[in-house]
């Protein structure tokens, strides 16, 4: 018999509309022999769509605890709309599952660090190609060498200027053409600020062109998250600005010390905080991020991006009618090219699949889809994008299950 990788059981969860008129949420198991830690780093993106189907990515195998053996991840393809997957690309490396992007031509960039084991430290960045052309097989592979490197990373495609940028750990931005030839390496934060580290970057590019990057950092010498940050640069990652106006100088410090717009709360310092997911759009600022406060608290903020002043705080519950967002992980979705497009939210509801979505950029919210089942969900993350048949998708970790799911848009 087939493994569930390559004959996808399809649980469907309140895909009619129920008496609340929720739409549903459809739930695909893509691989039911997978690591715990299938999805990690749920805020960068690992599901994308284009006109050759849908791909994502997940760790396989976590192999950490033993040198001589390296992880294992998966590139999967679905064309028939996230019902099955097929296995795409296997890679054998010491890191998490890669990044993914795709362009207007419907080929895939893939994205992870390669840190080497215990025995063996290695400080490398792979770079992966694959083009539609040649039916996604035998990726052309870049290797960036002496790279500062860890388990959590960023990528994002400038569409204007063919590059991508991809963010790492301790704070280097590097720049990758679309041929795989590394343009840049810049050291944009400090690896260390007096309070906190530098740990989970995120990164978008908006339809202007301007690059913004978000992260959160972790308390020294503690493995507290510590709190939240955010710039941006309108030249492609060589300037970089805070959202008074101010013009940073790289390598600039993460933490509170710094002169970044901080996003978390004075009080909120102790705590487990963590960015969960950010996006520009229409000239705002869109963050969502847990406080694990006593009791917890589940942020919206909005920041208007020509002012730099935030204009909505939704706190501390997230919630439409009758959904109540509330979990460390989830994202945004919404059409770049289309300004006004509905923005959406994805994260849970007591276990459930939720998605809340605003018609007016993030001034309200509205009750949208929720699943019927309940899911023990890890890492929960998706696509910035909402399919071109309006579909927003993204992926999640159940145990050592890993799903993918889908909710009309």
């Amino acid at each position: 018999m087939k493994s569930c990788a390559q004959i996808v059981c399809l649980v469907v969860c309140g895909i009619a509309a129920t008496a609340r008129g929720i739409e549903g949420v459809e739930v695909t198991c893509v691989d039911d022999r997978a690591c715990g830690y299938g999805t990690f780093q749920s805020h960068n993106q690992k599901v994308v769509s284009n006109t050759n189907g849908i791909f994502m990515t997940y760790l396989r195998e976590d192999n950490e605890k033993d040198p001589k053996k390296p992880n294992v991840w998966r590139l999967m393809r679905s064309t028939d709309g996230g019902k099955t997957f097929s296995v795409v690309y296997e890679g054998r490396n010491n890191g998490r599952a890669p990044c993914i992007e795709t362009d207007r031509r419907g080929n895939l960039y893939l994205a992870h660090p390669e840190y080497g084991s215990s025995v063996k430290r290695r400080k490398e960045f792979l770079f992966y190609r694959f083009l539609a052309a040649k039916k996604y097989k035998s990726p052309g592979i870049s290797v960036f060498r002496d790279v500062g490197c860890a388990a959590k990373y960023a990528m994002a495609h400038d569409v204007k200027r063919k590059r991508f940028y991809i963010a790492t750990q301790y704070g280097q931005l590097l720049t990758v053409d679309e041929s795989g030839k590394l343009l840049s390496r810049r050291a944009v934060l400090k690896s260390r600020g007096p309070k906190a580290c530098t740990q989970y970057p995120l990164l978008q590019v908006d339809q202007g062109g301007r690059l913004h990057h978000a992260w959160t950092t972790v308390q020294r010498g503690k493995p507290i998250y510590w709190d939240i940050h955010y710039m941006l640069s309108p030249d492609g990652g060589a300037a970089w600005w805070n959202l008074k106006r101010k013009k940073l100088k790289p390598p600039i410090i993460p933490d509170n010390s710094g002169p970044t717009l901080r996003v978390s709360l004075d009080d909120e310092f102790e705590p487990n905080t963590w960015l969960s997911n950010f996006m520009a759009k229409d000239g705002k600022l869109h963050f969502i991020y847990r406080a694990h406060t006593k009791p917890g608290r589940q942020h919206y903020m909005r920041y208007d991006i020509a002012t730099g002043r935030r204009d909505v705080h939704l706190q501390s519950k997230f919630k439409g009618k009758t959904i109540t967002l509330a979990g460390t992980s989830g994202f945004f979705a919404s059409r770049s090219n289309k300004p006004r497009s509905p923005l959406y939210c994805v994260i849970q509801d007591h276990g459930h699949i939720a998605c809340l979505a605003s018609d007016d950029n993030g001034k309200t919210w509205r009750d949208h889809a929720k699943s019927k089942e309940r899911f023990g969900i890890y890492a929960l993350g998706g696509c910035r994008e909402v399919t071109a048949d309006g579909h927003i998708i993204g992926s999640f970790t159940q145990g050592g299950k890993v799903c993918f799911f889908r909710i009309r848009g």
